[in-house]
């Protein structure tokens, strides 16, 4: 099995960054970071450990009419990070034209496609030669369909080729494990009360992350980055 942590930044404080970093520092787990806006503890990490990839938003120029053109939108992230070779959208908004405007900046590979639970999903190419990496299993998705986070992934996923994960540092901050865990804390979410809304009575999203970390470090797992496999 192949295995690939993936985070979307979505705009979190350099504290809730700088968490999500150091646990995937402390196990040595290599992730795929998906940026929304330029960060100083992305800039300093470890890029061994850590891809970058770009987390674009045009939710408010598709639904409202407002803000940046979609090819400006990328151009700005690429400029913040012009290493990077991947773009997950946020809300994986995804389309013809905009696979197009993906491949003129330069990026090789998209994951926009979430098949929740699938063991059968493979990275692809498509037909302007960008690949297409699917993705598995998403920690917010997980709690809205109402599902416990007290489950070994790598068991679960044991006969699929790739277990491609997509986790959020503000899910791992709060270890959230449900919806209602989120919207309590929302209005904090850049405040020093934020720690107060950390859920510490259920098995939650961190629970399920340190539970990973320790279960692919006992049977010496090896982790990959999303680059790795650009076909």
């Amino acid at each position: 099995m192949k295995i690939i942590f993936s985070c979307d930044i979505d705009w979190s404080s350099e504290r809730v960054i700088e968490d999500t970093i150091g646990l995937f520092e402390k196990y040595q787990i290599k992730c795929t970071l998906f940026v929304t806006h330029k960060s100083k503890s992305i800039d300093l990490c470890n890029r061994n450990l850590f891809e970058i990839g770009i987390h674009p938003n045009f939710n408010e120029n598709i639904v409202k009419g407002v803000g940046l053109p979609a090819h400006e939108n990328v151009k700005n992230l690429i400029r913040f990070y012009p290493e990077a070779k991947g773009v997950r959208s946020h809300s994986i908004t995804s389309s013809g034209p905009l696979l197009e405007i993906f491949k003129k900046n330069g990026l090789k590979y998209e994951s926009n496609q979430f098949v929740p639970y699938s063991k059968n999903i493979k990275p692809y190419k498509c037909w302007n030669e960008m690949t297409i990496i699917p993705y598995n299993f998403e920690d917010d998705v997980h709690y809205t369909f109402g599902k416990s986070f007290d489950f070994s992934l790598i068991k679960e996923f044991r006969s699929a080729e790739y277990l491609i994960m997509d986790f959020h540092p503000i899910h791992i901050y709060l270890n959230s494990d449900c919806k209602e865990t989120y919207i309590k804390a929302r209005e904090f979410l850049k405040s020093k009360e934020l720690d107060a809304f950390k859920n510490k009575n259920m098995f939650g999203t961190r629970d399920l992350l340190i539970r990973t970390f320790e279960e692919i470090k006992k049977n010496r797992l090896t982790t990959f980055h999303l680059k790795n496999f650009i076909l």
